[in-house]
């Protein structure tokens, strides 16, 4: 079986849309005022000071039931915090349950096909994304991670479940069990740099293995402070991370969108795009880790998540925006040169050619020229030459206007 005793934390990359986000009251040594302490301690001071920490409130979280597929779930209560950086208004929840002894492979799942569900009101299966949304203006923006704090040795059978976050022995897969190799077995690889855990990873879950937990101690079982403190040594670095991933996923959706919808862009509208990621480099920041430890275990998990992917795909979606930019402006230039050119022949024919053809005239009548038609002539031509700077003025003022309007 899937049994598990310790800790969940499963962390979701988000964004606010227009809201304030308001949490409940926290009381000193609460997981808010914990992982604020561990910021301070291990975040440089220009970055670790720019988050707002609260609570949105405890929720029943459909855990575990017969199948994937099971609507009559056991529930579970998880207690549900925000870190939003005021800047960036780039937001990570995590959910912080206390397992004793339940499944907890249909949870990975849940958390793997976006389909976490609570009890809201009347309503047994809320989806948890559409109620952030709605409730809270919380876009979820990314691939949410779950983290496992146990002091109980897991089974080698449950493993590769765990680190491919899918529900152990799923009817959907006909009661198939994964094999080790899967991943390329990179998860068994142990990444902890301190002799108090063992830490595991893969692209969507964090194992960590402390025997000083879950066992008899009650001060260390559970959600109780000690437990959370001992665990934040790993989780205040997933966190950060997940700010990653969160400001590449939200960037790469505008950029996606614009793609897709075809919508016709400006440089200028390139440079608002990027500014969602601009604003965010703060979490890119090299130096943002205070001691090298945190900086080295925050780079191989950097690793294992593969954020690395989501920012290539950002990349390269960008290059091609600017591309598809650089071409519509060329073609535009063009048709505005060849409607400019068009205005010129026009003006020419009507206003110069009748001059010509006076002087022409003239000529061959060897008849003296009119001085008054010489001054209506530079008069016609000066006219044609004011008009056609004004026609060339108001394409451009036109381009300009534009511009300001869509930013």
């Amino acid at each position: 079986m899937d049994q598990f005793f310790g800790r969940a934390y499963v962390f979701i990359p988000c964004y606010l849309d227009g809201k304030e986000l308001k949490g409940s009251e926290t009381e000193q040594g609460s997981y808010v005022t914990e992982i604020a302490d561990r910021f301070s301690e291990e975040i440089s001071n220009r970055s670790w000071n720019q988050f707002e920490r609260g609570a949105l409130g405890r929720f029943s979280f459909n855990f575990h039931g017969e199948s994937e597929k099971d609507t009559n779930c056991e529930q579970l209560p998880g207690d549900v915090y925000f870190t939003l950086n005021q800047r960036t208004q780039l937001c990570i929840l995590t959910i912080v349950f206390g397992v004793t002894g339940e499944p907890i492979t249909q949870l990975l799942d849940r958390v793997s096909r976006e389909g976490i569900e609570i009890a809201d009101g009347d309503e047994r299966n809320a989806n948890f994304y559409a109620y952030l949304k709605k409730k809270h203006g919380l876009q979820v923006s990314g691939k949410a991670r779950v983290c496992l704090s146990t002091g109980r040795k897991l089974p080698e059978t449950l493993k590769p479940s765990i680190f491919a976050n899918e529900m152990y022995e799923s009817d959907v897969m006909e009661s198939a069990g994964l094999l080790p190799t899967f991943g390329n077995g990179s998860w068994q690889e142990n990444i902890a740099v301190y002799n108090s855990s063992e830490i595991y990873a893969s692209k969507t879950t964090v194992l960590r293995y402390d025997s000083n937990l879950d066992n008899d101690d009650p001060e260390l079982s559970g959600t109780s402070v000690k437990a959370i403190r001992r665990d934040l040594m790993l989780t205040f670095i997933i966190e950060l991370l997940m700010f990653r991933e969160a400001s590449i996923k939200r960037a790469n959706l505008r950029v996606t969108h614009s793609i897709q919808t075809d919508e016709k862009l400006e440089l200028d509208d390139i440079n608002d795009l990027m500014g969602d990621f601009k604003s965010a480099i703060l979490f890119w920041d090299l130096d943002i880790f205070l001691y090298p430890s945190a900086q080295q275990l925050a780079d191989r998990l950097f690793e294992k998540f593969d954020i690395d992917r989501s920012l290539e795909t950002y990349r390269k979606n960008q290059s091609f925006l600017e591309q598809r930019v650089n071409l519509s402006n060329a073609a535009q230039a063009e048709k505005e040169t060849r409607t400019i050119n068009y205005i010129a022949i026009i003006v020419f024919f009507f206003e110069v050619v009748p001059l010509l053809f006076v002087l022409a005239q003239s000529f061959i009548q060897k008849q003296p020229l009119d001085m008054s038609v010489i001054y209506s002539g530079i008069a016609a031509i000066s006219v044609s030459f004011v008009l056609f700077v004004i026609i060339v003025g108001i394409v451009r003022m036109r381009r300009l206007t534009k511009k300001a309007v869509r930013s």
